[in-house]
């Protein structure tokens, strides 16, 4: 039986514990059950209204945002927090992810908060000038000034990986804005536990003093009514399933502005090189493995569809097959830090596996949803129940003509694996057009390095095709008179000679 952990309403630097008759249970995913206060009603302790509150957030300098954030992050160490142990303990029971891969996200989570990272990722996304103060426009319009401002952010978030909670509040701080987070039943505690964290280090931080951190059912459309209002919000990212998007769609007006980084499907190319050899053979696989068991296969960055250059012959279709013996003989190589047998079968997936294997016509299918496994589709065509793809298991699609894939891609598509390096080139172009956001390499043959290698980004990359933190602010132009300008200027030359 699983306890009940009490969850506090994070409100600006204040927690509002549930005591009293201010108290609602909630169940969590896995059996995991939490109280909270009841967020109906503390609508006003949630929102910030009042743009002018904002003033102190937009009048701290950015090194002094990062500086806070970095000593955030250095006490984020799982060991050493309290909150965040509690957090680890319920996404265990209420997440995904395995024990190994959970404990993994969670010592990622200090490198979040680096100083030099942070003063990179906003410098190349927004620049630190325009938080900061008027950056003038180049000659010869140097009368027009440009400044980013911060918003009133709602951030509707996924729990897949709890990742998504320490990049909400790092973005958030980032571009000195305002941010109430919702948090998700399958992640209920990471935001908040980060949140907590900076109120013990400066409640009166005014980075502290924007974060409002909650839980609410999904669909509850009293608070969504009362919080997505243009008197209390700017802007919103919603992560998460297709219904929630379309949930929160509803209460738009003019004035709010909603990212909706919704659910993404991602795939991976297999050039015809590949299968002319065993050694290419095994060097795909192990990339193939890597990039869909990671995090065992929750993320929107996994491949479920493999698409192989071969033609539908017998013969072509065998190497096909054994392409999946190699993936499958790969996963238990890998580290568990990044992927792991299953806890439990996918039921539903193994029902969809067992009615297509009794049509060996069109279909091969192997292994199981606990250590995994493939379908071989033996025409050119994915599977009807591509999307359910889960627990390491891949459908496998020959195609005469990768390029054809294009008429499968669109905004849904995220993440590309491409395998061997020379196909790249060939499909770059005509893939960017179709709506995918993101080409990675499968080459390597060492698992942490092939993941690595398809993680590591400079700073300030865009994010599902879109700039977020660019969208989350609000640009302002202040547009002067020439000769007003001029006659500033040369005042201010003046002052500077004396």
């Amino acid at each position: 039986m699983h306890d009940v952990i009490d969850i506090p309403i994070v409100s600006r630097g204040r927690l509002i514990l549930p005591e009293g008759d201010d108290v609602v249970e909630f169940k969590g995913r896995g059996g995991a059950t939490f109280r909270s206060p009841d967020p109906h009603k503390h609508i006003h302790d949630l929102v910030l209204g009042n743009t002018a509150l904002l003033a102190d957030l937009n009048n701290t300098r950015m090194a002094e945002i990062i500086d806070f954030l970095a000593a955030v992050g250095e006490r984020l160490q799982l060991e050493d927090n309290a909150y965040l142990q509690q957090s680890f303990a319920l996404a265990l029971q209420a997440g995904g992810l395995a024990e190994p891969i959970l404990r993994g996200v969670y010592d990622g989570l200090p490198h979040m908060f680096d100083r030099k990272s942070l003063t990179e990722l906003v410098d190349a996304t927004i620049g630190i000038d325009y938080l900061d103060g008027w950056a003038p426009a180049k000659a010869p319009y140097q009368n027009v000034r440009v400044r980013a401002v911060g918003t009133r952010q709602l951030h509707i978030t996924a729990g897949n990986v709890p990742v998504v909670a320490a990049l909400t509040i790092v973005r958030a701080a980032l571009t000195k804005s305002d941010c109430l987070i919702k948090s998700p039943s399958n992640d209920p505690l990471t935001a908040n536990a980060i949140a907590r964290t900076m109120i013990e280090l400066d409640a009166s931080h005014p980075v502290t003093r924007h974060i409002a951190v909650a839980y609410w059912k999904g669909g509850d459309e009293f608070m969504e009514g009362q919080i997505v209002r243009t008197s209390r919000i700017d802007k919103i990212t919603a992560w998460g399933g297709m219904s929630s998007v379309k949930h929160i769609q509803k209460f738009l007006s003019p004035g709010i502005d909603l990212t909706a980084l919704n659910p993404k499907y991602s795939m991976s190319l297999i050039g015809k090189e590949t299968l002319e050899s065993d050694a290419a053979m095994q060097e795909a696989a192990s990339g193939l493995a890597v990039i869909s068991g990671f995090y065992n296969q929750t993320a929107c960055a996994n491949t479920r569809i493999v698409y192989v250059e071969s033609e539908t012959d017998e013969a072509s279709l065998e190497r096909v097959i054994e392409l999946g013996r190699k993936i499958v003989a790969a996963y238990p190589t890998l580290p568990e830090a990044i992927s792991t047998p299953a806890a439990a079968p996918n039921k539903e997936l193994e029902a969809e596996m067992e009615a297509v294997a009794l049509d060996d016509d069109f279909y091969h299918v192997e292994g199981d949803t606990v250590t995994g496994g493939f379908v071989v589709s033996k025409f050119s065509d994915r599977v009807d129940f591509f999307d359910k793809l889960n627990n390491r298991v891949v459908n496998l699609v020959p195609m005469p003509n990768l390029l054809d894939v294009v008429k499968w891609c669109d905004d849904t598509t995220q993440t590309v694996g491409v395998y061997p390096e020379a196909a790249r080139d060939r499909l770059l172009d005509a893939f960017s057009l179709s709506g995918v956001q993101r080409m990675v390499p499968l080459a390597g043959g060492d698992a942490m390095q092939i993941f690595g290698d398809m993680h590591k980004l400079p700073p300030g990359m865009p994010h599902d095709g879109i700039e977020p933190m660019r969208r989350n602010v609000r640009w302002v132009i202040d547009h002067r008179p020439p000769a007003t300008y001029a006659a500033r200027d040369i005042a201010s030359i003046d002052v500077a000679a004396e």
